[in-house]
């Protein structure tokens, strides 16, 4: 099944190769935001027609005053959420969202977690009566000129309580016309390995460097096969975990153009034309 899995997941990733024009909006850019929630991750994707993404949630209330800043101030619906894993600092500030936000659709791993943060998240979903879906490598998604896909994880995990929920978390591969990049939440060494084995890893122009720059992720293997223009970390400032290690930093100078990070430039934001890109930071 995991072969037959890889195969379709090679297939979808050829056609993103395939051009095709973006629906114009305002100035034509998408925007995708990594936003500033401490150490955690929450990332926003906005299409020139508005369709909304949100890919976790941070660690707290503060994506809400992040989201505040990204969207306009009467626009409280997003169309998709993606809970990459279970882990608090990716699914607390979710809880925050549902409370705040009407959510119109949930992907999750199907993975279970022993915490009163994840029971609140069960809850949430079922008193909003939010429709959620649990999805594998090879679930795609195209809208308004952009295209998603999930690359990992390979094997369901619904029901399962993973020994590392680290290791269960959904990475996804995304493409705006030319422009590509990959958001790889806590996922480490043994997940990238199983990626590059199964060929799903491809040059981006933009990485969302996994677990917060830990050297538990970020192999020089995978590395060299996303071969990123921007590396992008997100870690809350003066962390105690360390992040980012140090070596994952000497790896990237060896990979990648620039490296950005929320804890030392606040919430990082790229907007995407159809054959290139910008950045800027700060609140």
């Amino acid at each position: 099944r995991q072969v037959v899995i890889a195969m379709l997941v090679l297939a979808a990733l050829t056609l993103f190769g395939v051009g095709f024009q973006a629906q114009e909006s305002g100035d034509g850019s998408l925007k995708l935001w990594v936003l500033d929630v401490g150490q955690g991750d929450a990332i926003l994707i906005d299409t020139p027609d508005h369709y909304q993404i949100l890919i976790d949630g941070g660690p707290n209330e503060a994506v809400l005053a992040q989201l505040a800043k990204a969207l306009p101030a009467t626009d409280k619906e997003l169309d998709l959420v993606i809970s990459t894993h279970n882990d608090a600092d990716h699914l607390a500030g979710l809880n925050e969202v549902l409370r705040h936000y009407k959510v119109d659709k949930i992907w999750v791993t199907g993975a279970v977690h022993p915490t009163n943060t994840y029971r609140t998240f069960l809850a949430l979903i079922s008193k909003m009566q939010i429709p959620t879906e649990t999805v594998l490598a090879g679930k795609t998604l195209e809208i308004g000129g952009l295209k998603g896909i999930v690359i990992s994880p390979f094997e369901s995990l619904v029901g399962v309580t993973p020994t590392r929920s680290n290791a269960a978390g959904i990475v996804t591969y995304w493409q705006y016309n030319k422009i590509t990049w990959l958001l790889t939440a806590d996922v480490e060494q043994a997940q990238e390995q199983i990626m590059l084995q199964r060929g799903v890893v491809r040059p981006v122009e933009i990485l969302k460097i996994a677990h917060h720059g830990s050297k538990t992720s970020s192999s020089q293997e995978f590395l060299a096969a996303t071969s990123p223009e921007v590396a992008v970390i997100s870690a809350g400032r003066n962390n105690q975990y360390g992040h980012p290690h140090p070596s994952v930093l000497e790896r990237l100078s060896r990979f990648s153009q620039k490296i950005l990070r929320t804890d030392e430039l606040g919430p990082i934001q790229f907007s995407i034309f159809p054959d290139r890109y910008s950045y800027q930071s700060g609140s």
